[in-house]
């Protein structure tokens, strides 16, 4: 049964690296949060809260690119776009590298990442955290309901198979005993704060 846990353990914690990869990844957005403040230095010369979103280490680069873009962009037109464009790239890119994670590039405005980082955002913005509590509720509701019931149904098979056909009904039946608890156990452990929140610097 340890190698069975071991093997649930590690299909958990796959899908909460996922999650924390999505939670991540909306920064790669052109309408997200690095994306708003890159914008809003490219317009006033005020660079320090894009310096915010980045580890020290990257700071040198991220100014040494706000000059060149901020000269560049002044040319008007098409320049102007390409300065922007590549600030902004770089911003995003040594940011996403002091979470840990790699650059693939500009995502599109308008991606839906799911209810809880919107909740969450909101939760930031406004200190008001009932938006996001109702919607992890009923995430963990829905996930709890639902593996529960897949333990319910297999727990129909014996615990102890007294043949060679009940064997593997009752190897379902552990199987779903034990992902239900060690799902409930990673839960416990992602709201202790057991995940990667900090950046790296």
């Amino acid at each position: 049964m340890s190698t069975l846990k071991t093997v649930i353990t590690t299909t958990l914690a796959v899908g909460f690296l996922f999650a924390s990869q999505a939670a991540q990844a909306h920064c790669d957005s052109v309408d997200g949060p690095v994306a708003k403040a890159v914008q809003a230095a490219l317009e006033d010369g005020n660079i320090n809260p894009v310096l915010a979103f980045a580890p020290a280490s990257a700071e040198a680069e991220i100014r040494t690119a706000f000059e060149k873009s901020r000269k560049v962009r002044s040319l008007g037109g098409e320049a102007r776009a390409l300065a922007d464009q590549a600030f902004m790239e770089t911003t995003v890119r040594l940011h996403r590298a002091g979470e840990g994670a790699a650059y693939t590039g500009l995502k599109p405005a308008g991606i839906d990442y799911g209810p809880v980082i919107p909740a969450a955002e909101h939760a930031v913005r406004t200190g008001d955290l009932t938006k996001l509590k109702v919607v992890l509720a009923a995430e963990i509701e829905h996930a709890l309901t639902d593996r529960l019931a897949h333990v319910r149904e297999a727990q129909k098979a014996p615990l102890d198979p007294q043949t060679a056909a009940e064997v593997p009904p009752a190897r379902e039946r552990i199987s779903a005993e034990l992902g239900f608890i060690t799902f409930a156990e990673s839960m416990h452990q992602a709201i202790l704060g057991k995940g990667a929140e900090q950046h790296v610097d």
